[in-house]
C-alpha cells in the first residue's frame, strides 16, 4: 500500500507567492492585449489601400503613459497588433510656383579661371532692348599686349523681381563629359559685394560609357533654404570647366503655416493660493504649449510655469509669459498659449508675479500637443482598433518600425500622401467608464505620496516578503516537531 504524499507547505506557499508576483507583472506589461489599454477607438479604413495613416486624437494623447508614445497599438479584428510606424505631421504650405530666369554670360580672360572674378565689378546695361553685362577691372595694363582669348567665367541671373522666398534652384546647363563640375551660387544687390548662397556638384557620364551607366549624377535641385532674393542678382560660377548655362528655374512658395496642434481642455483645478496653482497631469505625453486664460476682464498677470515628475524632484522652470484678457475697441483680446517646448512632466505649477494680486479664480486651462500619426499596414481582417494608455508603461518597449522598413522605396514626407483612416472617438471604449468628453483632462491634485505604479510594486514586494517569512516560520516549526517526535536510541541488553 502506497503512503500518501505529504505536501511541503512552505514550498507551496513560496510557489504561490512567486506566481502572484509574475501574474501582476505580466498583467501590467501585457502590451498585446487590447483590453489592457485605457482607451480603445474604432478605426475606419480607407478603401483599397494596404498602407494607410491615422491621426492620433486628443482622446488618445491624454492617456499615454510613455513620453515616447510606446503605449500605442493598432489591433486587427482578431486582436493582433499590425505593423506600424510613428510619424510627425508636416506644416501645411502653399503650392510652389516656378520662375524661369535667363542667364547672362560673364566673359573674361581664359587663364584667370574662377579667381578672375575676384576684384571685378559687374555692370548690366540696357541697350536697345537688350541687356549687356560689362566687366570692369580694378587693375590697368601699362603695356599693350596680344589679345587674350575670352572665356565664359560664369553667368548672371536677374532675380530682382522674385517676390516670394526661393526654396530651390535648378540649372538649365550642358555639362562636359566625364568631369565633375562644382557650381557656386552667390547673391548681390549691387553686383559688387557678393554673399554665398549654396553650391552643388554635377557630373555627366561619357557618351562612350556603358549603356547602364547613369546619365547625370549629383543633386540638380540646389537648396536655397527659402532665401529672400527680392532686389538681388545671382551669380553662378563653375571654374574652368567647359559649361553652357542657358538659365535657371526657381521654385518659390509662400510662407508655410504653423502645424495645427491637437488641443485638449482641462477641468478647472482648485485654487487655494491666488499666486500659485499646482496640478497633476495623468499622462506622460510631451506638452507643446499651455493656454492660460484668466477669469474676468481687463486682467494682466505675468506668470512663470514650472514642472516636475514627482514630489521628490525640485521644480524646473519651463516658461515665463504674460497672460491677459482685455477688451479693446469693443473686442476682447486674450494672450496666446505659453510655449513649453514639448516638456513631459507629471506636475505643473503656475506662479503669478508677487507684485500682482494673482488670480481672482482658477484660470481656464487647455493643453496643446504636436500632431502625430500612425502609418500602418492594414493586415488581417477588421474591425481595427486604436489602443492607447497602458498602465505601468513608463519605460515600455516601442513597437514602431522605421518608415523606410514599412513603406517600400520610402521618400521623405511620403507618409503624408497615404490615404487617411479615421479614428471614431465617438464610439471609443474607455476603461473605467466614459466621461462626457473623452478629451477632457481631469484636474487632479498633486500626489502627496508614491505613484500608483510604485504602490503596486511595493505591495507585490511586501506580499513576497510576507510569504517568505511565513515559509521560514513553518520550516522552523516543522524542524522543532521533528526533534520532539524523534524515537529514543535503543540500549544494549545487560
Amino acid at each position: 500500500m502506497k503512503k500518501p504524499v505529504a505536501l511541503n507547505l512552505p514550498l507551496v506557499l513560496a510557489a504561490a507567492a512567486l506566481s502572484l508576483c509574475a501574474g501582476v507583472a505580466q498583467a501590467a506589461a501585457d502590451a498585446n492585449s487590447p483590453a489592457a489599454y485605457a482607451i480603445r477607438i474604432p478605426v475606419t479604413l480607407a478603401a483599397d489601400a494596404p498602407l494607410q495613416r491615422v491621426m492620433l486624437p486628443a482622446e488618445a494623447l491624454v492617456r499615454l503613459q510613455s513620453p515616447g508614445y510606446a503605449d500605442v497599438r493598432l489591433f486587427s479584428g482578431a486582436g493582433q497588433p499590425v505593423p506600424m510606424a510613428l510619424a510627425g505631421v508636416v506644416a501645411a504650405s502653399a503650392p510652389e510656383e516656378s520662375v524661369s530666369l535667363p542667364a547672362y554670360p560673364i566673359l573674361g580672360a581664359a587663364s584667370t579661371g574662377t579667381a578672375g572674378l575676384e576684384g571685378l565689378s559687374l555692370r548690366i546695361e540696357e541697350r536697345q532692348g537688350q541687356r549687356v553685362v560689362q566687366i570692369d577691372t580694378a587693375a590697368t595694363t601699362t603695356t599693350a599686349g596680344p589679345a587674350t582669348p575670352q572665356a565664359v567665367l560664369g553667368a548672371l541671373l536677374d532675380a530682382r523681381n522674385v517676390q516670394l522666398p526661393v526654396a530651390r534652384m535648378a540649372l538649365d546647363v550642358d555639362l562636359p563629359a566625364g568631369q565633375p563640375v562644382t557650381f557656386r551660387v552667390q547673391a548681390s544687390k549691387d553686383l559688387k559685394h557678393w554673399q554665398p548662397l549654396a553650391e552643388t556638384v554635377l557630373y555627366r557620364a561619357d557618351a562612350a560609357a556603358a549603356p547602364t551607366a547613369p546619365g547625370r549624377l549629383g543633386n540638380e535641385q540646389i537648396d536655397l533654404q527659402r532665401a529672400d532674393l527680392k532686389g538681388h542678382y545671382l551669380r553662378v560660377t563653375w571654374g574652368d570647366a567647359a559649361v553652357t548655362l542657358r538659365g535657371a528655374t526657381l521654385a518659390t512658395s509662400r510662407s508655410t503655416g504653423p502645424r495645427e496642434r491637437v488641443s485638449a481642455s482641462m477641468a478647472t483645478p482648485a485654487l487655494s493660493n491666488p499666486r500659485e496653482l499646482v496640478f497633476a497631469l495623468p499622462f506622460a505625453t510631451p506638452v507643446a504649449a499651455l493656454a492660460i486664460t484668466p477669469p474676468g476682464s481687463n486682467v494682466l498677470i505675468p506668470v512663470r510655469v514650472l514642472g516636475r515628475n514627482h514630489r521628490e524632484q525640485p521644480w524646473s522652470p519651463l516658461a515665463s509669459a504674460v497672460v491677459y484678457k482685455m477688451a479693446t475697441g469693443g473686442k476682447e483680446q486674450a494672450s496666446g498659449p505659453v510655449e513649453l517646448g514639448g516638456a513631459s512632466v507629471r506636475e505643473i505649477k503656475i506662479e503669478a508675479d508677487p507684485k500682482t494680486p494673482g488670480f481672482a479664480a482658477a484660470p481656464a486651462l487647455a493643453l496643446q500637443f504636436e500632431p502625430a500619426q500612425l502609418v500602418f499596414l492594414a493586415s488581417g481582417q477588421g474591425p481595427f482598433t486604436l489602443a492607447a494608455g497602458l498602465p505601468g508603461a513608463t519605460a515600455a518597449a516601442s513597437a514602431f518600425l522605421p518608415l523606410a522598413s514599412l513603406v517600400p522605396g520610402y521618400q521623405p514626407a511620403q507618409e503624408n500622401t497615404l490615404p487617411v483612416a479615421l479614428a471614431d472617438v465617438a464610439r471609443a471604449d474607455i476603461t473605467g467608464g466614459k466621461p462626457a468628453d473623452g478629451a477632457l483632462v481631469p484636474a487632479a491634485a498633486t500626489s502627496g505620496g508614491i505613484s500608483t505604479r510604485s504602490a503596486v510594486l511595493s505591495g507585490v514586494l511586501l506580499a513576497g516578503v510576507a510569504a517568505l517569512g511565513l515559509m521560514a516560520w513553518l520550516l522552523l516549526r516543522q524542524t522543532k516537531q521533528a526533534g520532539h517526535q524523534a524515537p529514543a536510541a535503543p540500549t544494549d541488553a545487560a
